[in-house]
């Protein structure tokens, strides 16, 4: 046996190819233990597995038991800003076409007026402001171009 270098020795360096399929390998210098135990089913009697999984079980329920009140209340919380914020959108978009409707009133564009104020009542339907807005932008449309007087006579 000689080295050949790279880390090589000379038995593994000259070894010729197998032939394919085939199951024959060079068998090694040092014997292999052969083992012949034979394994048999048989039942445990280690009982702290059992209690591992009880206790382990038990624990969980805790944890569990503990963190529902908490995920509650955060979702609780986040509905609740969730219902501000849309409150907030509302209330903007309100003033938003309250303004417009009655810019456009003051300017003469009745049916853009009617427009605004009809999607705001969509929005806030009791206020006494838009209500008079609207019952006013209507007679208008009703009495000048015969336009929305069924309208009319259901707001009035």
């Amino acid at each position: 046996m000689g080295y050949m270098g790279l880390g090589l020795q000379k038995w593994i360096y000259a070894m010729r190819p197998r032939k394919p399929f085939s199951m024959q390998r060079k068998g090694s210098f040092t014997a292999v233990p052969t083992y012949s135990r034979e394994f048999k089913l048989q039942y445990s009697n280690n009982e702290g597995s059992y209690n591992f999984g009880i206790i382990l079980f038990f624990i969980m329920v805790l944890v569990i038991a503990l963190a529902i009140p908490r995920w509650i209340e955060d979702s609780r919380l986040r509905h609740q800003q969730e219902l501000a914020w849309a409150i907030q959108k509302d209330n903007y978009a309100f003033n938003f076409l309250l303004k417009s409707g009655k810019w456009r009133l003051n300017k003469g564009r009745i049916s853009g007026a009617y427009s605004e104020f009809k999607l705001a009542f969509a929005i806030k339907p009791d206020n006494v402001e838009l209500n008079a807005l609207l019952l006013e932008t209507l007679e208008i449309l009703c009495l000048d171009y015969n336009r929305h007087c069924d309208d009319l006579l259901t707001l009035e």
